[in-house]
């Protein structure tokens, strides 16, 4: 099992943003296509196919000089495997362009109501989080891992119920600056390499160097990383004020028994990335999961 590499295994259900930019590279963007998921008939995906229906139909339609080609390739993701603590950490539909230098974010949020624990206020900001969220990750792969082309932009917007989970096709031109959103539409927030807020925290950055390694990513030198790292490190004052909703903590799966609990799991000690909800299941799960079991430190 030496020669296995963790990292050739697809899963179209891949919630791990790390893990999805690695395979873009790896087998290709084609190979990490979503659009599948969202066949008929209708079912709990029905806004993310509207979606993406609708970006796939103007990219087909579109004929103006900024036309973009634009893949989905996550429907629900964290940045790293563990990284999506509270209900404000998801990201929701991940879409990008061959170069891999570019990015869509759209979050689907719910329509307006009177209970207080949805604001527009929220959506704005939870948006403009992920945005500063994913640019931050794809710095970090470029910079520190040799991943990819370096990123130009990431952009970000939302719909709701009440737009019938259509987003503003404005948002979906390919132009490199910052677009206008229709009258009426929900805002676009533009970030790029020079004008975004660094989030990522020291864990995240170690549990999303382990993943690199799975994939046996060649490394930049100590003084890139270290670059890398200041570039892209935030802190837990940074993150949005948001209502309480947005704040409930995400249940976790044990990696073994696939039991879903609403307490903290036991985490891996060494790649920090299996959950465990006790000590026999580790030791059930540790012929499978040694396998994929590495860290950045051990392989430096």
């Amino acid at each position: 099992m030496r020669s296995f590499n963790p990292m050739m295994i697809l899963n179209k259900s891949e919630t791990s943003a790390t893990r999805r930019l690695l395979q873009c590279t790896g087998f290709g963007l084609y190979m990490n296509d979503i659009s599948s998921k969202f066949a008929p008939p209708d079912d709990d995906f029905a806004s993310r196919r509207a979606i993406v229906h609708q970006v796939a139909k103007w990219c087909e339609t579109y004929t103006g000089q900024n036309k973009v080609e634009w893949v989905p390739i996550l429907y629900l993701y964290e940045i790293v495997k563990g990284s999506a603590k509270r209900q404000r950490d998801w990201g929701h539909l991940l879409f990008t362009e061959p170069t891999l230098s570019c990015f869509l974010i759209v979050m689907i949020m719910p329509g307006p109501c009177n209970c207080g624990n949805y604001s527009h206020h929220d959506h704005d900001v939870i948006t403009r989080y992920q945005a500063d969220r994913m640019m931050s990750l794809v710095t970090y792969l470029h910079d520190a891992w040799d991943w990819g082309n370096a990123p130009n932009w990431v952009r970000a917007t939302y719909t709701t119920p009440n737009r019938g989970f259509m987003v503003d096709s404005a948002f979906l031109l390919g132009v490199n600056e910052a677009v206008t959103p229709t009258k009426g539409a929900p805002p676009i927030f533009h970030v790029t390499p020079d004008a975004f807020t660094p989030t990522l925290l020291d864990s995240e950055l170690e549990r999303i160097d382990n993943v690199c390694t799975q994939g046996r990513q060649k490394r930049a030198g100590p003084a890139a990383v270290e670059a890398a790292r200041l570039r892209v490190l935030g802190t837990k004052e940074d993150r949005p004020d948001v209502g309480e909703a947005w704040m409930n903590k995400n249940p976790r799966e044990c990696a073994n028994c696939h039991a879903v609990k609403d307490k903290a799991l036991m985490i891996c000690s060494r790649c920090k990335l299996a959950q465990y909800c006790s000590k026999e299941c580790q030791k059930a799960h540790w012929s499978y999961h040694k396998i994929w079991c590495k860290t950045a430190s051990a392989a430096a």
